[in-house]
């Protein structure tokens, strides 16, 4: 038990003493009142200096800019804003390029804000950097990041010209960016004197971004993203999506686009960039949230004359195709930035999913909506392959009776060309192609993979919610988990769960499991292992959607919910095994005239069964 505290005599006299002592202390030290005096009269005059310092900083900043190692130039340098419709831009004192870019009509993602929205800024905070580099006739390096520019401004209707000037050795360099409506900003660099300054005949130019995060879906973002750079005077856009984002070309390009996920920056050169190295790194978000790629860029550029003078443009776009596709963009390719697939894949987004989604979205409904009815469309199309696959396939299984009866006959590895004779001059007379059930399975494999580049990358989705979905083009997730949870990236998409089980379903339903349940033919491997793979194969794709595009989970999910639907009806009312059956008595009963192939082939395995009579009698021989 704790004992109660009783009051300390010596405790109270040394606080009584210590208190004295201190005020002894201040009467003391107390200053005059010519020292008090004195002290006011400083802190006057600090004031006054500091005021003075403000008024100073606020008209013009003078800063001492190193230019080398022993050449050191004091310019003005003061940061300069406007805007337009599309986008706010920040033009630096120091070093002359874009130091701020926000678009206007978009937002970024952000988990802490009550809407989940924040301003969506291309370039902040010192994320880019732009560079021209050269030496002097010392040989010493000029780097015009490091030089401090003033700016002066025209303005005309509705275009702006910003021109950024710094002095360089006694000559100096501009950089006019022009500002018009569009997403584009006209950029020349122009000098005068440059040629005392320097013999070199090409400078480099340098530009790094470290890539702002912008979307919901992380790893979609990082997955995305990459550089994107057009060989001069081709169509060719080259990439490198898979892999290490690294390259080094030895042709000019003549443009480089840093591209995330749905926005891209943009910078070309009609004359073309000479020996152009790039590439990007992904960013750890736990290390930096804020960022998520790396972007950097070399190359360089010839000295015409004898002063710097080029014409280049920079490009701050929306990957929207509709816009890409307009006049104002014709013939840079810039519509290729975004990655809808190559060859017959692109032009199946481009030309057939992209037009019946833009199609149906006209009609002004939910985006959600719009891909349950794209989905209804597609398989109105798909429906006749569909019909004639599950029509083979019922055949196949009234066959499957007389396909045991031969496999009884011809018992044996020595029969096992018989067999097969036996087995395909079955199909002949019944008019059954058994690889005819493949092939609309096999047409229906790229639409599939269409999709899959189609919903991440349509910015028409970004930011669309609906049910508990957020963002169409990123995962939806109304159920957390903890992170021990291997796979699962904290949390579960509904609407990929609800898509595997519908697959699982239609899998019953539609009989495709049944194949995989027959005893194996002699010779033929087990297919009954298959049937586990199958039923794995949903667990696999499970664990790649739930952080993935919610919209393409809800067009699997709508799809094999029509699926269902459309083999119940095959199944029931369009498809009876009686009449088929029937069906193929008929066709055994008329006479059939074999092909070209179909001879060639009974030839084929006639020779080869005889030549497998000669192996075998051979053998006996030696025996």
């Amino acid at each position: 038990m704790q004992q109660e505290k009783k009051f300390d005599k010596n405790t109270l006299v040394a606080f009584i003493l210590m208190g004295a002592l201190l005020l002894g202390y201040f009467y003391i030290s107390q200053p005059s009142e010519e020292e008090l005096k004195e002290r006011a009269r400083l802190e006057q005059l600090a004031r006054e200096e500091v005021e003075s310092q403000k008024d100073t900083a606020t008209s013009v900043q003078q800063i001492p800019v190193e230019v080398s190692d022993t050449t050191i130039l004091i310019a003005e340098a003061k940061d300069f804003e406007t805007e337009n419709s599309k986008f706010k831009v920040k033009f630096a004192g120091k070093g002359g390029s874009i130091s701020e870019l926000i678009l206007k009509e978009y937002s970024a993602f952000e988990e802490n804000a009550e809407d989940h929205k924040k301003p969506l800024y291309l370039m902040n905070e010192g994320n880019n950097k732009f560079n021209l580099k050269f030496k002097d006739k010392s040989g010493r390096e000029i780097h015009t990041s490091e030089l401090s520019f003033s700016p002066s401004v025209k303005k005309s209707d509705s275009v702006s010209i910003v021109t950024m000037t710094a002095p360089v050795d006694g000559g100096k360099l501009d950089f006019i960016y022009t500002i018009g409506t569009n997403y584009s900003i006209g950029f020349e660099v122009k000098s005068e004197g440059i040629h005392q300054i320097t013999n070199d005949n090409s400078i480099d130019v340098e530009w790094n971004l470290k890539a702002s995060s912008t979307e919901k879906g992380k790893q979609q973002e990082h997955y995305w993203a990459q550089t994107y750079y057009r060989f001069k005077g081709t169509t060719d856009v080259e990439y490198e999506l898979f892999g290490a984002d690294k390259w080094s070309e030895k042709e000019s390009i003549d443009w480089i686009a840093f591209k995330q996920q749905f926005f891209a920056s943009i910078l070309s050169f009609g004359e073309g960039f000479q020996s152009p190295v790039g590439g990007s790194n992904a960013i750890d978000e736990d290390v930096d949230p804020m960022h998520s790629k790396d972007y950097y860029f070399a190359a360089s550029m010839p000295v015409s004359g004898s002063e710097l003078n080029y014409k280049m443009q920079w490009d701050f776009v929306p990957l929207d195709y509709k816009l890409l596709s307009k006049n104002q963009y014709k013939g840079t390719n810039f519509d290729e930035i975004i990655p809808f697939g190559w060859g017959f894949l692109g032009w199946i987004n481009k030309h057939f999913f992209l037009n019946i989604f833009q199609w149906i979205a006209s009609l002004g409904m939910s985006y959600g909506w719009v891909i349950f009815l794209m989905t209804i469309v597609v398989k109105l199309v798909l429906s006749p392959i569909m019909y004639k696959q599950y029509r083979q396939s019922a055949m196949m299984r009234v066959l499957r009776p007389e396909l045991n009866e031969i496999n009884d006959k011809h018992k044996g590895k020595d029969n096992a060309m018989k067999r097969q004779q036996a087995t395909m001059e079955l199909y002949r007379k019944a008019g059954v192609n058994p690889l005819s059930g493949c092939l609309p399975a096999l047409i229906q494999i790229p639409i599939f993979y269409a999709l899959f580049r189609f919903f991440p990358n349509i910015i028409d989705l970004r930011g669309q919610s609906f049910l508990w979905a957020e963002d169409l083009t990123a995962y939806d997730s109304p159920i957390t988990l903890p992170d021990w949870v291997p796979f699962m990236d904290g949390h579960l998409s509904i609407l990929a769960l609800s898509y595997i089980i519908a697959m699982v379903v239609y899998f019953r339903v539609s009989g495709s499991m049944d194949s995989f349940n027959q005893p194996p033919q002699e010779g033929m491997p087990d297919m009954r292992m298959m049937k586990y793979m199958m039923y794995l194969m949903p667990i696999f794709f499970f664990v790649f959607l739930n952080s993935y595009a919610s919209g393409l989970s809800w067009y699997y999910l709508v799809s094999n919910v029509i699926n269902i639907g459309i083999v119940m009806f095959i199944k029931n009312v369009m498809i009876d095994d009686k009449k088929i059956h029937a069906k193929i008595q008929e066709n055994k009963a008329k006479p059939k005239k074999q092909s070209k192939w179909g001879s060639k082939m009974q030839q084929l395995m006639e020779q080869a069964q005889e030549a497998q009579k000669q192996q075998e009698q051979m053998k006996k021989r030696k025996k």
